[in-house]
């Protein structure tokens, strides 16, 4: 298989099948080169992040298109004609026309290349909604119920900037492995540059083929997601808990925060999870982290109560932050399917007042914009947990740093009188 034929398996398997688009990509290896590579990121990403507005565009030159695979198929190509720069026309529309041919034995070549060739000649055409939240959700690719939930939370231009943030590729940040090697000693190296945000790194180049990743020098975490551990700032000798820590991105921070010294819990539900932090901490040489396969709601049966002098709750969440590059959320994520995940996260919240001693500190995060499982959120447990006060709380913006968003609270447990 081609590139496009390979590009357009792949957003069947994530578009049709439902299946997670980064965990599709890791999962096959095609033996391409790296341009090769890169063109087929770029056009399964790139058609993911634009779904909306590429169908819009070759919907207006047919009536009805009810075949998902042919969709699928329109949906790329319109992707490449009017959004992908140095793709010639001829080459696009000849390829679709060739995978149609194989997909619906010839039945529908001439509708694809007729439509094709219309988008092609016609060019990007305006949007017409029908009203503010349709034509925003169509030109940056949300559903509507999505961005009409973020001007109310947020306002019409933060919304508006979060929409439009989203259909950009995110920048690949990292921290320094600080058990081997030192911040200022990789800046010397002048590809490297600092961020705002302390300790985080941006390499000009792709980090993955250098020694330095591949000698562990750089651990790959989102400049948002580095925030949380500074909220948390553990300290050595600290009893720490991390409820929900697969893949141990967090927990490895954690502990190399504290030169290694500390007592880490790190718990997560599913044993495979379980296993992906186990490993993080032998690559990385942690000693510090214990790991746990348990439900974090029975913590409080299975742990000591009251023990902990951080306990940090990475909460499961809608991840309506990181469609930058989950950009199939957008896709298939319903508003009611947050109902649930609300339930979930105040019954963490429950267990894990239970873990924090007095006087200790828990930090609550998600990577979601959606007050209902941010501010409302901690808003309830407050007023339920009167013990805590809030002593932080953010929410950062993709637009804010190029980055995901997240939301971050740090509360402190008082002691008992």
């Amino acid at each position: 298989m081609n590139v496009r034929e390979i590009a357009y398996k792949t957003l069947c398997d994530i578009v049709i099948k439902k299946e997670y688009a980064n965990l599709n990509m890791r999962n096959f290896d095609y033996g391409l080169s790296d341009a090769d590579q890169g063109l087929l990121t770029q056009i399964v990403y790139g058609t993911l992040r634009n779904y909306r507005y590429v169908r819009y565009q070759w919907s207006l030159y047919v009536d009805s298109v009810d075949d998902k695979k042919l969709a699928v198929l329109l949906d790329m190509s319109t992707y490449q004609l009017l959004l992908l720069d140095k793709v010639p026309s001829y080459a696009c529309v000849n390829e679709a026309v060739e995978i149609a041919k194989k997909i619906t034995g010839g039945r529908y070549t001439s509708l694809v290349n007729a439509v094709l060739r219309r988008v092609a000649d016609r060019g990007a055409q305006k949007v017409n909604g029908t009203d503010e939240y349709n034509k925003i959700g169509i030109e940056t690719s949300h559903p509507d119920w999505l961005v009409r939930m973020w001007i109310a939370h947020y306002g019409q231009e933060t919304a508006e900037r979060i929409c439009f943030e989203n259909l950009t590729e995110g920048r690949v940040a990292m921290r320094v492995n600080t058990m081997l090697t030192t911040r200022e000693e990789l800046l010397k190296d002048p590809k490297f540059h600092e961020s705002e945000t302390e300790g985080c790194l941006y390499y000009d180049g792709n980090i993955i083929n250098t020694d330095y990743f591949r000698n562990d020098l750089v651990i790959i975490q989102s400049e948002s997601s580095q925030q949380v551990v500074k909220a948390l700032d553990p300290q050595k000798k600290d009893r720490i808990l991390d409820m929900c820590a697969s893949p141990g991105t967090k927990s490895i921070q954690i502990a190399m925060s504290t030169g290694d010294d500390c007592d880490l819990y790190a718990v997560d539900i599913y044993p495979q999870r379980v296993e992906l932090i186990e490993q993080a901490a032998e690559r990385y040489g942690i000693k510090s982290i214990k790991t746990m396969c348990d439900d974090s709601r029975n913590l409080p049966v299975n742990l000591p109560l009251y023990y902990y002098d951080r306990v940090l709750l990475d909460a499961p969440c809608s991840g309506l932050g990181t469609l930058k590059h989950k950009p199939e959320i957008k896709m298939n994520l319903e508003p009611g399917d947050v109902d649930d995940i609300v339930r979930l996260q105040s019954q963490l919240l429950d267990a894990a007042d239970l873990m924090v001693k007095n006087g200790g500190y828990l930090v609550y995060s998600t990577c979601t914009l959606n007050k209902k499982e941010n501010e409302r959120q901690i808003s309830m447990f407050l007023s339920q947990h009167p013990q805590f006060e809030l002593v932080y709380e953010k929410t950062i913006f993709p637009q804010d740093s190029h980055s995901d968003g997240f939301y971050i609270a740090k509360m402190h447990k008082s002691m008992l009188k």
